[in-house]
């Protein structure tokens, strides 16, 4: 679309006329632009502009239209007001001086280390498509699109050995448990799992780092999810948690179903736990946001840069530095793809959080502008 579309297409938001189809290709545009560059909105514009897109949000939407305007306005790059559309032209701001590099660094990849447990170690990254492992009492074969599928072929085994499947950072994995039960595993993460589930009351693993759970149903064996600060114990649904060892808050995020934490916070569909040091507090949760990840996204919504900055060291494999304490603080909002290499990623929080930065190897510092 041209300046001239897009416009008309935004006076329609603005007074409530637009039809579905128009709806979706505004929502296409905000989603394609503020993936691929820098807004150029400063905080107060950018609030505005949500706070703008909700009162038309709130007077002209139907229920099926609301979430999709939802999962899109606070990565809006767009301005619905009396003052008219703010366009941003990519040509106005000089992006290169937001960044100095000799070398850039590509996006994380998908990637792992599967621990048998007889300390065979297998390197899933450059394991061939196909038959990885192939014994008396289990099957695990890795599929065209990365997924590890673990099949138990006896049940006759009555001792249970442990595995263990780790991503670095720079890496993301998936896997098929011995139950049928999917994992997707986020950078810098790990899970502890039984080789077979027989002869166990319950199906236990152990998780650090993040993880999405797809649960298979099994009533007469829950599902219990062991961190270092809680036990999510599920019998069948779809959750999220990010537990990692460097950040003192776990998240529970509940997309289906119900969990039970520490047995005693029972979670609808929706809701967000958050466990800071033993104290639980159970709060709407933005789902787009929370599972950004999984969708190769980097979804920020007034979050600290030294937040955002973990995700990015995790997932580039690199270390952040910075030359003045108080960019930490930094509040950034934006959405951008998981896909694009380091650079670019950095150009759009140089716009966002008006600071700069250096690659040097994996050594990256923050500087003011």
């Amino acid at each position: 679309m041209d300046k001239s579309q897009i416009n008309e297409l935004l006076d329609k938001l603005a007074t409530g006329s637009f039809t579905p189809v128009e709806e979706q290709q505004a929502l296409n545009f905000i989603h394609k632009f503020n993936s691929e560059g820098p807004s150029g909105l400063t905080d107060e514009s950018f609030f505005k502009a949500e706070a703008e897109m909700w009162q038309v949000i709130d007077r002209n939407s139907k229920p099926k239209h609301f979430r999709w305007f939802r999962n899109f306005a606070a990565a809006a790059v767009i301005i619905i007001c009396a003052a008219g559309f703010y366009y941003y032209n990519s040509s106005n701001l000089d992006e290169t001086k937001l960044v100095s590099y000799t070398k850039d660094i590509p996006a994380g990849k998908d990637g792992a280390t599967l621990t048998l447990g007889n300390g065979k170690k297998i390197a899933i990254s450059e394991a061939s498509v196909g038959m990885l492992v192939d014994d008396p009492d289990i099957t695990i074969t890795k599929t065209a699109d990365g997924m590890i599928v673990y099949k138990v072929k006896s049940s006759d085994r009555t001792v249970t050995a442990y595995n263990t499947l780790e991503t670095s950072n720079g890496e993301q994995s998936k896997i098929i448990l011995p139950d049928n039960s999917k994992v997707f595993l986020n950078a810098g993460s790990s899970i502890r799992y039984p080789a077979s589930f027989s002869h166990l009351a319950k199906r236990q693993v152990e998780l650090s780092g993040e993880a999405y759970f797809e649960i298979s149903k099994d009533a007469a064996h829950p599902f219990i999810v062991k961190t270092r600060s809680q036990d999510v114990k599920v019998l069948g649904t779809h959750f999220n948690i990010n537990s990692y060892s460097n950040e003192h808050k776990t998240k529970t995020t509940l997309l289906e179903g119900s969990v039970l934490i520490d047995n005693k916070y029972l979670l609808k569909p929706g809701d967000l736990a958050i466990n800071d040091n033993g104290k639980l507090n159970v709060v709407p949760a933005d789902i787009d946001l929370e599972l950004a990840w999984k969708n190769n996204d980097f979804y920020f919504r007034e979050t600290a840069m030294e937040s955002v900055m973990k995700q990015i060291e995790r997932w580039y494999d690199i270390k952040v530095e910075y030359a003045d304490p108080r960019l930490k603080s930094i509040s950034i909002n934006g959405l951008i793809s998981r896909s694009k290499p380091l650079s670019i990623v950095l150009e759009r929080l140089g716009a966002a959080g008006q600071m700069r930065f250096k690659i040097n190897g994996r050594n990256v510092t923050a500087v003011p502008q």
